[in-house]
């Protein structure tokens, strides 16, 4: 964690400031391709050091800084650990972290941090559900291919270079942190938020990048001021979420105005008038043009989904590493043709398909939704859209928009 990061942070119960108590700090070498922006609100940095010198160096010094371990702690007693370099912004953090208060419980007993942390209700319980499947899951996928992330990230996001380059970007559910780095590359300081263990990997894989900066926290409790990003984007996140309406209303609030939210998420086959008017894919569109073959799709696409709302019932409260298992049958299953449209992923390769399945299959939420209905998020949220992306036979619901100003 980067000093610079406190510039960005608040409570996600209160919204207060938070104040750090530094446990281990490390040094790294850093390269940053533009100039440093100084921080507008505060300087962590110049707050734990005595000998401040000219705003230019200390920029550069602080860049150079890792904070590995330590406590975040709010005016309102909550307090959040930091923890192999990553912020864990959850109420329940310090109970899973056992070597981190087993190395550092005196400090924390004199702080008061272990009472002040305790929380525990129906919400807290499925979190640790959904995080214990995500961590599951991305902790095992280790199928690194750059050239398909940035292919990916620019085709789903429907983002451009230039759109953030140079700016303020929070990717919401960042997972292992593939299109974080994506996004770092092409010259945003971003914020990479995911809620499961996952951030340890994208920790890892964003580390080369010096203002790109992980966290672990929730959608529904972000850890941000409202009008805080340039650029927001999620991408096959927010129907994991227990509301993802609301999640994306929490998202927008974060957005300043003329910014840029993308997001996607599952589609639903809903009424027939809606899902003929579906954008998809060129080489996809002219095999459905002619009204019966456009039934036949919904049709089908109708089946698959209740097929699996039924299975998921099911897979939902199975042992993982059972699941696990028995999503290398359905892996194998997505090569063959036609039936591959019957499985969660027809991926061309097959590592990326088992985990694509088991994503399917084991998170305790999972939405779909119509693109009239996501629409009707971005018009509650002022947010005029720019984009729909064009999807293949398994809708996917992806808009990107643009906030317009609150004055309008």
């Amino acid at each position: 964690m980067k000093y610079r990061l406190l510039d960005y942070l608040v409570c996600p119960e209160c919204g207060g400031e938070l104040s750090i108590s530094i446990f281990k700090e490390s040094r790294v070498k850093t390269a940053v391709s533009h100039e440093n922006k100084p921080c507008s609100r505060r300087c962590a940095f110049k707050d734990h050091n005595d000998d401040p010198s000219d705003s230019a160096a200390d920029c550069a010094r602080c860049m150079t800084c890792e904070i590995e371990a330590g406590i975040l702690s709010c005016s309102c007693c909550a307090v959040y650990p930091v923890a192999d370099g990553i912020p864990r912004m959850l109420p329940d953090a310090l109970g899973e972290l056992d070597s981190f208060a087993e190395t550092y419980m005196d400090v924390l007993v004199s702080a008061g941090a272990l009472a002040a942390s305790h929380r525990s209700d129906h919400s807290l319980r499925m979190q640790k559900k959904t995080k214990a499947s995500f961590g599951y899951q991305w902790l095992r996928f280790n199928a690194n291919d750059a050239l398909e992330d940035h292919r990916v990230f620019l085709a789903d996001s429907q983002l451009s270079g230039e759109a953030i380059q140079n700016k303020l970007v929070l990717d919401a559910g960042c997972g292992m942190g593939r299109y974080t780095a994506v996004a770092a590359g092409m010259g945003a300081e971003i914020i990479g938020l995911d809620l499961s263990k996952s951030v340890l990997k994208a920790y890892e894989k964003t580390r080369p990048h010096p203002l790109t900066h992980i966290i672990q926290a929730d959608i529904m409790r972000l850890p941000f001021r409202n009008g805080q990003f340039d650029v927001i984007y999620s991408l096959g996140v927010l129907h994991h979420t227990p509301n993802a309406r609301q999640a994306f209303l929490q998202l927008a609030k974060r957005l300043q105005e003329n910014g840029i939210i993308s997001v996607w998420l599952y589609g639903t086959a809903g009424s027939f008038a809606d899902f003929k008017t579906n954008p998809l894919k060129p080489e996809r569109e002219h095999y459905v043009k002619r009204g019966l073959a456009q039934r036949l799709h919904w049709l089908l696409v109708s089946l698959r989904e209740s097929l699996y709302n039924c299975l998921r019932k099911i897979t939902t409260r199975m042992n993982l590493p059972l699941l696990y298992l028995l999503c290398y049958p359905l892996a194998a299953l997505g090569k063959v043709p036609l039936f591959r449209y019957l499985t969660p992923s027809v991926h061309s390769r097959w590592r990326v398909r088992l985990q694509e399945n088991f994503d399917w299959l084991s998170p305790e939420y999972q939405s779909h939704h119509t693109k009239e209905e996501v629409l009707g998020w971005f018009a509650e949220a002022r947010v005029d859209v720019v984009s729909l992306l064009r999807h293949g036979f398994i809708p996917k619901v992806g808009i990107k928009g643009v906030l317009r100003s609150r004055l309008s």
